[in-house]
């Protein structure tokens, strides 16, 4: 390893891109909110700039949410030559780091917030503010932007995950609505003071055109939402592969639901082998909601959106790449390799337990017909390997420029960390995002 433990820690594990962005954003906020208050003083703060500040963070943390956004982005990334520095094209393929600055504009919109609703609670007290309208409005929509931040804790969305979904959606959908009364009574309080036409006063204010873009952006995932025909095909009690007609863009992945209003969950989906038409996804029993499907699927899935690209397409920027992936991770791979430029070279180490028995003989014929040479580690067999190790060796012997990991959460930030405290590039998945 390249430096000490301390620096290792620091670098590799409390300073990801993911946290930088985040820092980035929330610093630049925060020095703003400093010169303002430093500007005009607590008690003399402009009520309507706090909430211009506050919503404008909550539209980039809308936008950067938006597929068509995160598609831009991976498209642009994808666009660097495999003859570019490898110091560019490794610092590049970190663009899926971008959630960083989804949680840092959102953490930054509520502590403008916050701002706001101490200056408005300060004016009504004054009685320079007269509508206790206003003040409920304002509390609750602090109320519910709190509860938004901490179900979104890592600690918290992990352990709870439908309730922050639940919690995201319903709870960011009231926000919004309850912003836009909040403009409406802010407008009416300039209006009794200065006698303008309501109107005039509200189409001047840059909250009016901002809430117009969120609403916007709220409802134009739900405008392509669909019911999907799949065609199941259980593999085995642990895992179950969805087949469908439609053609989607490469390295891309779809969300489906049940019930569109609750729970929805992302799958990379891979193109049918041989230019058949068509694709397919690989479910595995690792939670409630999908036991469920594996033991019982359906034959329609609710659709939403457009078809997200992934990590793994920043892949495709390397000429030498090892691909680590454990069980049911071997769909997103299959993505990947199926999509891949054809003449870039690859080594997939999969290790899952029996995987002819739980994912079938034509996928593992299928995995060694796109790389015939992958190391398949069968973990009823020879136990669970060592893939730090294992991984490191590949690298070396393949003389490869990066590497990526598709797994659980906990092996992969090992497996990136322990390859990055190398000098190696390394991405995975960012589960906190």
């Amino acid at each position: 390893k390249r430096q000490g433990k301390l620096i290792r820690g620091i670098r590799h594990t409390y300073l990801t891109v993911y946290r930088r962005l985040f820092s980035i954003v929330f610093l630049l906020n925060l020095i703003a909110l400093i010169a303002v208050v430093a500007k005009f003083g607590i008690q003399e703060l402009p009520v309507m700039g706090m909430t211009t500040a506050s919503s404008a963070n909550f539209l980039v943390a809308i936008l950067i949410r938006q597929g068509y956004v995160a598609n831009l982005l991976y498209q642009t990334g994808c666009m660097v030559p495999r003859s570019s520095p490898l110091r560019l094209r490794r610092l590049v393929a970190k663009i899926y780091e971008h959630g960083g600055i989804h949680s840092g504009a959102a953490i930054s919109g509520t502590m403008w917030f916050i701002l706001a609703t101490i200056v408005i609670s300060y004016d009504f007290t004054r009685r320079e503010i007269h509508s206790a309208g206003l003040i409920i409005i304002t509390y609750f929509i602090q109320i519910f932007l709190v509860a938004i931040v901490v179900s979104a804790y890592p600690a918290c969305r992990s352990k709870k995950h439908n309730a922050f979904e639940l919690i995201h959606r319903f709870g960011g959908w009231f926000t919004v609505e309850l912003f836009w009364f909040e403009l409406g009574f802010l407008c009416h309080e300039i209006k009794e003071d200065t006698g303008t036409a309501l109107t005039s006063i509200i189409i001047k204010q840059p909250t009016f055109w901002i809430l117009i873009l969120i609403t916007f952006h709220i409802i134009l995932p739900w405008l392509n939402l669909r019911q999907w025909d799949f065609a199941p095909e259980v593999l085995s009690d642990h895992a179950l592969r969805l087949h469908f007609s439609h053609r989607l863009p490469q390295f891309s992945g779809i969300a489906i639901s049940e019930s569109p209003l609750f729970e929805w969950h992302q799958f990379a989906t891979f193109p049918a082998p041989h230019g058949q038409p068509g694709g397919s996804m690989i479910i595995s029993a690792a939670g409630d909601w999908t036991n469920r499907t594996v033991r019982n699927p359906r034959r329609k899935y609710w659709v939403k959106g457009v078809p997200k690209i992934g990590m793994l397409s920043m892949a495709s920027i390397f000429q030498r790449v090892v691909i680590v992936t454990t069980g049911s991770g071997i769909g997103p791979i299959m993505s990947f390799f199926t999509s891949r430029p054809s003449d870039q070279v690859c080594r997939l180490i999969w290790s899952t337990p029996s995987p002819v028995e739980t994912f079938g003989q034509t996928l593992n014929d299928w995995v060694l017909e796109v790389n015939p040479e992958a190391i398949i580690i069968n973990t009823r067999v020879t136990g669970r390997p060592d893939l730090v190790r294992m991984t490191y060796q590949v690298y070396r012997e393949f003389n490869a420029e990066a590497v990526f990991v598709i797994s659980n959460p906990k092996l992969t930030r090992k497996l990136v960390y322990a390859m990055e405290s190398r000098g190696i590039p390394a991405y995975g998945p960012i589960f906190d995002s």
